[in-house]
């Protein structure tokens, strides 16, 4: 007489269950680059943004930003308009000319959007009024971020058309703390 007992079937699909045997799958962080002459605003966004588990570098005008971006690649730039040595819109358009594809999000007091449908050619990606709250800001670059990758037919005509008509942020509720100010 055979006496097994049967092991029951888990109804459940195993399939958050991994191969211990095998080594994990290191996941890339995404890199962004954060220009602002402002120290708060990027310490604030630089600490914001590392703690979403983004890796984060944070320079203090256009230049530096120009130079980071020659040496090191980057999946985004946050960029302030108003910087010296190199404001925001030439970093822009020295790096279209270079034909650097990165997305770009403007995070100014002092550009409009109206401003922004003049600068079409330029495919920024997004645009922030200063001040913005902390969830406008990590919709922004989520939102950004994931229309910019992925190889699909979808998600290409999708980054298009943000690049082709950059949309306002909208701004949060009164719940949500003001990130920055002009």
């Amino acid at each position: 007489m055979n006496r097994e007992t049967p092991i029951p079937r888990s109804p459940r699909n195993a399939s958050w269950v991994t191969d211990s045997s095998q080594p994990p799958v290191p996941v890339r962080q995404r890199r962004i680059l954060v220009a602002d002459d402002d120290q708060g605003i990027r310490y604030l966004v630089s600490t914001v943004l590392a703690g979403a588990g983004f890796n984060v570098n944070a320079v203090s005008d256009g230049q530096q930003a120009w130079e980071a971006l020659l040496h090191e690649q980057y999946d985004l730039l946050i960029t302030d308009n108003e910087m010296p040595r190199l404001v925001g819109i030439q970093l822009i358009e020295r790096i279209r000319e270079a034909g650097m594809s990165l997305p770009i999000i403007i995070a100014s007091g002092s550009f409009s959007m109206e401003r922004l449908r003049d600068y079409a050619e330029l495919q920024i990606t997004a645009a922030l009024s200063k001040p913005f709250r902390v969830i406008e800001l990590l919709n922004a670059v989520r939102n950004v971020l994931q229309a910019s990758c992925g190889n699909t037919t979808a998600n290409q005509r999708t980054s298009q058309r943000i690049h082709a008509r950059p949309q306002a942020i909208p701004r949060g509720n009164k719940s949500n703390p003001v990130l920055c100010k002009p």
